[in-house]
């Protein structure tokens, strides 16, 4: 399993190029748009762990796209990063004052991007490990990993605790069937395969919680979301 999926909107190849490389090379799995329009159809898709923006886009000031993510419920939450040539002391007031977390100004350095991104997933909590986690009944003890329902052992496969595990993750977000192969099978996000498994096993894993399993909701033609209060 990655760390989580980092959404990159820039339109310069060679910093999609670099960025990918670099973070990458850190254990996160990298999607990328290179204009707003694309980006809009993607973000909630991949469910990012962090957003990388560009402040000049062919087709929008990356301020506008910024603003449209705060709005959006499964968005509204994740950090953003600014990563632009627009350097004045003015933009990078600007660029934090509309929604931004922190401002990284072109051209930088590979190392200080990633503290930033640490420092951002750190402050978001998206980077932290914690040992359990108790959600409404349920335990996992992902150390052990072992899961209990009201102190219950559920017996569950590698792939069930795995995918339990990004559900939780990102609980009330929808997941699609294709990022729980990235982040629980590890496929590739340009890989043409069957979706089934994971139909299959989410159908394994619901049936072994019981009741608790009615929490995981199916969203039709997209994908499957973890409803917790």
């Amino acid at each position: 399993m990655t760390k989580g999926t980092i959404f990159l909107v820039d339109d310069d190849k060679t910093v999609l190029k670099l960025v990918t490389q670099v973070l990458e090379g850190e254990g996160f799995a990298i999607q990328s748009a290179d204009t707003a329009f694309k980006a809009r159809g993607l973000l909630e898709k991949h469910s990012p762990v962090l957003v990388i923006l560009d402040r000049r886009l062919p087709d929008a000031d990356g301020l506008e796209l910024c603003q449209e993510i705060r709005q959006k419920p499964a968005l509204a939450n994740v950090p953003v990063l600014f990563l632009t040539g627009k350097n004045s002391v003015a933009d990078k007031v600007v660029g934090l004052k509309m929604g931004g977390d922190d401002y990284l100004t072109k051209p930088f350095s590979p190392e200080e991007l990633v503290a930033r991104v640490e420092v951002l997933l750190r402050r978001s909590g998206a980077s932290e490990a914690p040992q359990s986690i108790e959600a409404e009944g349920l335990r996992i003890d992902f150390q052990a990993r072992r899961a209990f329902v009201k102190e219950k052992e559920v017996q569950l496969s590698p792939k069930e605790f795995d995918l339990l595990s990004v559900l939780l993750s990102r609980k009330n977000r929808v997941l699609t069937r294709q990022f729980l192969l990235q982040h629980v099978w590890g496929y590739d996000a340009g890989i043409e395969i069957s979706t089934k498994v994971v139909d299959v096993t989410l159908s394994h894993l619901r049936e072994k919680l019981g009741g608790w399993g009615s929490k995981i909701a199916a969203v039709r033609g997209y994908g499957y979301r973890l409803d917790l209060a």
